[in-house]
C-alpha cells in the first residue's frame, strides 16, 4: 500500500494476470490464482495492483511462494491480516506492463494485450481489449464495443502496434450480424 505520490496508475498500463482468491492463514497473506510466474517480474521493487472501489491500488509484493501449477501464496505491504486480506478476495489482479520482462518473440504474449486498442480494416475503432480467454486453442479478444462485450478471435489480427498498443485486424463479412 506504500506507493510514490504524484504517479496515476492507467489501466492501459495494466495487465491482467489472474484473480484473489482467499485469504491463507491469520497473517494476511492471500492466494493468487494465475498463470504467471511472478518470479519473472523485474524492478526492485514489484508490486500488484487490485481495483478497490474504482480505484488502482498498488500493493508492494513482500513474498511470494507457488502452491501449486496456478496458484501462488503471495504477501502483501500493508497486509498483515486475514481481515485485511478479505476485502482482495474475488478481485482482479494486475501487474504493470513496465514490470514485465521485454518480448523475447515474435508471437505476443496474450495477457498483455489488454489495454490494447482494436480496428478493424473496415470499420474503424472498435474499443479496447478488456480480457483474453486463452483458455482454449482458439484464443479471444474480449473488447469492449459501445458498452457490450465482443469476443473477436486473435487468429483475425493482422498488425500489432506494441508503441502505440493498437490491434488492427479483419473482420469477416456479417461479423456484425451474429
Amino acid at each position: 500500500m506504500y506507493f510514490k505520490t504524484g504517479y496515476m496508475l492507467r489501466t492501459e498500463d495494466l495487465i491482467k494476470i489472474g484473480y484473489f482468491a482467499k485469504p491463507h492463514g491469520i497473517k494476511g497473506e492471500i492466494s493468487l490464482v494465475t498463470d504467471y510466474d511472478m518470479a519473472d517480474l523485474s524492478g526492485d521493487d514489484p508490486y500488484i495492483v487490485c481495483e478497490m472501489e474504482g480505484i488502482h491500488v498498488p500493493f508492494f509484493i513482500e513474498s511470494y511462494r507457488p502452491k501449486n501449477n496456478t496458484t501462488a501464496l503471495i504477501g502483501l505491504a500493508g497486509i498483515d491480516s486475514e481481515n485485511k486480506a478479505k476485502p482482495l478476495t474475488g478481485k482482479p489482479a494486475y501487474i504493470p506492463s513496465d514490470l514485465l520482462p521485454p518480448d523475447d518473440e515474435d508471437l505476443p504474449e496474450w495477457t498483455r494485450l489488454t489495454g490494447y486498442t482494436v480496428t478493424d480494416d473496415r470499420s474503424g475503432e472498435i474499443g479496447t481489449v478488456s480480457d483474453i480467454d486463452d483458455h482454449t486453442i482458439n484464443v479471444l479478444l474480449k473488447v469492449d464495443y459501445k458498452g457490450q462485450e465482443i469476443l473477436i478471435p486473435a487468429a483475425l489480427i493482422t498488425a500489432l502496434e506494441r508503441e502505440r498498443k493498437m490491434i488492427e485486424v479483419s473482420l469477416p463479412d456479417g461479423f456484425w450480424e451474429i
